[in-house]
């Protein structure tokens, strides 16, 4: 056989560069949503939580539930969500509303996201 007659094997230099590029940007869009993913996560869990309190003692007032809130951030260190939960009532029961948005900070443009959940304490 000649060595004009080999074939090629594995892929060209351009080809390692496509993938490496193509991986690296699954990489930084994946490290700016997996900290939001975990925030949201947490908030969630800090949701169920005053739920959980709630169902064993149920509180009297709003300010009962602000302040198991504002522990719940707290020790999640989340303080800079505090503005972001509303307690309102109807009637006997009490609505907790949490809504954020943040930017997906992306290598061509800023995506909104947004975070928005509820819960009724009755």
């Amino acid at each position: 056989m000649n060595s004009s007659q080999r074939k090629q094997r594995g892929a060209s230099a351009i080809a390692g560069i496509i993938i490496i590029a193509i991986f690296g940007a699954g990489i930084y869009i994946g490290l700016q949503f997996i900290p939001q993913y975990i925030e949201a996560g947490t908030v969630d869990s800090i949701l169920d939580n005053i739920e959980k309190a709630h169902r064993k003692s149920p509180v009297s007032n709003a300010d009962d539930i602000r302040s198991l809130i504002n522990k719940q951030l707290n020790i999640n260190d989340l303080n800079e969500l505090k503005n972001n939960f509303q307690v309102t009532q109807d009637g006997k029961a009490y609505i907790v509303k949490v809504s954020y948005e943040w930017k997906l900070n992306l290598i061509y443009e800023q995506k909104p996201m947004m975070y928005e959940k509820a819960i009724i304490l009755d």
